[in-house]
């Protein structure tokens, strides 16, 4: 876990966006949308960038095999794009996260029920938020549903194909 979590900070910090990325971001989303996504942190913004040209790599080279999920490609890069904007409530850099991710791990978990901090809040329910920002603006059941559920375990295909490119970005 712990290689992982310093590659994640790595390329948090040095992963930038480019002219290029944000084209990419403005020809998938919608103006409204487009208005959310640059109100996430930079590094949020290329994390999701990350997501959704992954999905799309991954759907055109034909690594998956799920009907359900190449017939949704499109929907799936919009959410990749999406799935995050509930952190726009209470913005954290990459120390902010850091630091949340070992205090939870030194506190054997606890840390999540700490009510006080809204940074804490936000970091471990920004899919519930992600979700409560864009039912307002997106009338489409299978975006709401992964958007809200992107970081639980569960049966279904979709959701679960979504998880594992996030947690691997």
């Amino acid at each position: 876990m712990i290689p992982k979590r310093v590659k994640q900070f790595y390329v948090n910090v040095t992963d930038l966006m480019s002219k290029e990325d944000y084209k990419y971001v403005q020809n998938n989303i919608n103006k409204k949308e487009f208005e959310l996504f640059v109100k996430l942190s930079k590094s949020e913004q290329k994390h999701s960038v990350r997501i959704a040209k992954t999905i799309e790599s991954a759907i055109d080279n034909l690594v998956v095999d799920n009907q359900e999920i190449v017939d949704n490609k499109k929907l799936l890069i919009k959410v990749a794009l999406l799935h995050d904007i509930g952190k726009i409530r209470k913005r954290l850099n990459v120390i902010d996260k850091s630091i949340i991710v070992i205090l939870n791990k030194l506190t054997k978990g606890k840390l999540k029920n700490i009510e006080k901090s809204k940074k804490v809040k936000c970091y471990y329910n920004h899919s519930e938020y992600s979700y409560q920002i864009l039912k307002k603006i997106i009338d489409d059941e299978l975006l709401l549903k992964i958007v809200k559920n992107h970081h639980k375990d569960t049966d279904d295909e979709i959701i679960k194909f979504f998880k594992k490119i996030d947690d691997r970005n």
